[in-house]
């Protein structure tokens, strides 16, 4: 089966076959794929409806009581700090279960689809420990560097720029810099891609390792891996915001309201928001973590790509190392 999956994976394509073999693999196998991830993206959901609907319901109503506060002390509700660390707890689980749900689909990436890979039982999860194990290094190492690079750009930004500076400086300016800055990262966060997908596939190897050797080698092929990801992350981008439009409908109608309890309105919204809200953001963030799954289909292939034109690179130096000495001895 890993002559099979390398058969298939080493093979040099261009930019949009890997988008379109991605995608027709992604689509082709998605019925396996949600079969061995479909218990943690479940669990995933259940935490983004639950940050999703707290924020919604209960923060709207905090910031209320906050904003019509007349002390210091009154504008921090008692429910302010169980509604922050309630958010914060969540949001790690979610990002756990986000991850876990992510190496169900890099496990069956690694192992072909294979037959045997496939639970038993459709309500038996059968998780991969050392794919999610790397999935969550790679994750967490990835989040590390891009909040370095924030650090190393924003912080003299902000010294410059901010109210520490003493001067006084247009808005527009901050505003242009802090976006070409964040325009510096993306790409330098680019290369990444590459790397966090060797990683998960290749199991002899340490991260940072692995980033000072094959990051420059992303390098070579920035082009390549920014339109495989570009395009990608477009596609996921239109496909989202459809999907969240309901959502953020109800959040803004919810934030309105509870604004306008401020000036004496009534509150207008039905008792029954807190269960509508919970049910929509359950399905919007179910569907979600499927969408968002695509990108690794795509990066699958960019990945076999590069690892194929860097061999055939090798071998064609040491056929023409091996020529030149053979011409020299003659």
């Amino acid at each position: 089966m890993e002559n099979q999956t390398n058969a298939i994976l080493m093979k040099s394509r261009s930019a949009s076959a890997c988008i379109k073999e991605g995608y027709g693999l992604y689509t082709g196998k998605f019925r396996k794929m949600m079969a061995a991830s479909w218990h943690f993206a479940l669990l995933y959901a259940l935490a983004c409806s639950a940050i999703c609907t707290i924020m919604t319901v209960s923060l709207p109503k905090v910031t209320a009581q906050a904003m019509g506060a007349d002390t210091l002390q009154a504008a921090m509700p008692k429910g302010a700090v169980a509604i922050a660390c309630a958010i914060g707890v969540f949001v790690i689980v979610g990002g756990l279960l986000e991850v876990a749900t992510y190496s169900c689909a890099l496990a069956k990436l690694k192992d072909g689809f294979a037959t045997a890979a496939t639970p038993q039982k459709w309500w038996k999860p059968a998780p991969d420990r050392l794919t999610f194990r790397r999935t969550l290094v790679a994750t967490l190492a990835c989040l590390l560097i891009v909040a370095v690079l924030m650090g190393v750009f924003f912080t003299p930004t902000y010294l410059i720029f901010g109210p520490l500076s003493g001067e006084p400086v247009s808005n527009a300016t901050a505003a242009i810099t802090v976006g070409v800055e964040t325009a510096i990262i993306a790409l330098l966060t680019v290369p990444l891609g590459f790397v966090f997908m060797k990683y998960v596939f290749r199991t002899d190897t340490h991260f940072w390792r692995l980033l000072a050797s094959d990051y420059p080698v992303a390098m070579k092929h920035f082009g390549f891996v920014f339109i495989v990801l570009l395009v990608s992350g477009i596609v996921v981008f239109v496909a989202e915001y459809i999907l969240a439009l309901p959502a953020f409908l109800l959040s803004m109608a919810n934030t309105q309201a509870n604004l306008g309890v401020l000036n004496g309105d009534p509150l207008g919204m039905p008792s029954h928001i807190t269960y509508v809200s919970a049910v929509v953001f359950f399905i919007a963030g179910f569907i979600q973590v499927y969408i968002r799954m695509s990108v690794l289909f795509t990066s699958y292939y960019m990945y076999g790509s590069i690892e194929t034109q860097e061999e055939e690179r090798r071998l064609y130096k040491e056929t023409a190392k091996k020529q030149a000495l053979t011409h020299n001895a003659l």
